[in-house]
């Protein structure tokens, strides 16, 4: 077992002035007193949460790492094992291994892996926590640091795939798989890192392919730096047009009362001009779905298909399946066949009004083209459709879609699409306090 981290100097991390945002304002006193501040870091797999809490390290933070920790647990499982590189060629099924050790352990505390990485912090110094995976994780670290920013570091699969490749012995089967489990388990002791994005604080995007890797690491700690120096409150600056909207697109959200996920749309002009909002519910008339039926209805829908199923086939590995797997999991290959059998997750099934669907119907006579959508999750493909439609020509998204043909659809017919960056609507008013 690895030995604790020394204790580190309490000093500020570094924050240079060039490369500024143009929306500074203005820099702290650098004698202002400054708190403990704890970057927690969530993402999918290969988006460069370790590379950058890494970095980060070098800056003043001390560095705590889940994962790590359940690393640590696996070799006591296998105590005389040789102590393998974790690789597909050389331990095969490694990561099925480990999420599997830590959903084992979050039976009696979601935030068992936290609680053990915090074991070996020092006091009141700060932190950057890698690997947060469970939502647990996240209540925990807020109620226990008060200047915790949780950061989502995103990056698309299939850069994601390039760099953790060699790992899987390009075996992207199994990476998918892995990848699938630790976005989204159905389970509240599970992997869920895509329910940690939906909660972050913050989001950046590590697309960078520079080379070599030293330049790659300093075009990503120029982008961060000065945003760290914002959620430590040395930094002020005005938000950003993204920013602003994808703030108003969640709070609109919340007029939904979906049972599975509140999204929000913001339509502005071309010249920066707010046209028209919307939120994803039920038609007018019909009471939303808890009420209406007392369950969510594409989701009845498919568990209705999915039961009716007398003999379950899996796709990938062919393995039958008399009777019903598991929370619908291949007791083979361990791939989610709920998913495999419903990509779309049935959506075409659902009953709202999606919220990009109700932001177009809402502009009445004013005209979106040339105009951007801020939307909270990456518009399905039927609103895709709407949107090309109605002439608009940008779509910004926080959260990904898992039908990648909308994404198709909309760059092929003009639309671009950009991934939000920045800070997101529970850390909007600590980090953008109105002025006197």
């Amino acid at each position: 077992m690895a030995d604790a981290p020394a204790p580190a100097s309490k000093q500020p991390s570094k924050l240079s002035t060039e490369n500024l945002p143009p929306q500074v304002v203005r820099l702290r006193p650098a004698h202002e007193s400054r708190p403990q501040l704890v970057l927690a870091f969530t993402g999918p797999l290969g988006s460069g949460v370790s590379t950058l809490s890494r970095l980060l390290e070098q800056e003043h933070f001390t560095r705590l790492s889940l994962s790590d920790a359940i690393k640590r647990e696996w070799h006591a499982v296998h105590q005389g094992k040789e102590l393998l590189p974790f690789c597909q060629k050389d331990t095969p099924g490694w990561r099925q291994e480990l999420q599997d050790i830590g959903d084992e352990k979050r039976k009696a505390s979601n935030d068992y892996w936290l609680q053990e990485a915090l074991k070996r912090a020092p006091a009141d110094v700060d932190l950057v926590i890698d690997g947060i995976r469970n939502l647990g994780e996240i209540v925990a670290l807020r109620k226990t640091f008060p200047n915790c920013f949780v950061v989502a570091v995103l990056a698309s699969s299939q850069t994601r795939w390039g760099r953790v490749k060699d790992n899987y012995d390009g075996q992207s089967k199994v990476f998918e798989r892995d990848d699938q489990r630790d976005s989204d388990e159905d389970k509240d002791n599970g992997q869920q890192v895509e329910k940690c994005v939906q909660i972050a604080d913050y989001v950046i995007w590590n697309e960078t392919n520079l080379a070599p890797q030293s330049v790659r690491d300093k075009e990503l700690m120029d982008r961060i730096r000065p945003e760290i120096a914002l959620m430590r409150g040395s930094l002020v600056r005005y938000p950003t047009e993204a920013e602003t909207y994808i703030t108003s697109a969640y709070a609109i959200s919340y007029g939904s009362r979906c049972m599975k996920r509140f999204v929000g749309a913001v339509i502005v002009s071309d010249k920066g001009i707010p046209l028209s909002q919307g939120y994803n519910e039920n038609p007018l008339g019909m009471e939303p779905c808890e009420r209406q039926f007392h369950y969510c209805f594409k989701d009845a829908e498919m568990d209705s298909k999915l039961e009716a199923m007398e003999k379950v086939f899996c796709p990938d590995c062919g393995t039958e399946h008399a009777t019903r797997p598991a929370e619908w999991i291949c007791r083979s290959c361990g791939v989610n066949l709920k998913l495999r059998f419903f990509p779309s997750r049935n959506m075409e099934l659902c009953t709202a009004i999606h919220a990009e669907e109700r932001a177009i119907r809402s502009l009445g006579d004013r005209n979106a083209q040339g105009a951007t959508m801020y939307v909270t999750t990456f518009p399905c493909f039927q609103c895709s459709r709407y949107i090309v439609d109605a002439g608009i020509k940008r779509v910004v998204y926080v959260e990904a879609y898992p039908v990648k043909e909308s994404e198709k659809f909309l760059t092929i017919n003009g639309v671009a699409v950009f991934p939000f960056e920045g800070f997101k609507a529970r850390a909007f008013n600590r980090i953008f306090k109105q002025r006197a």
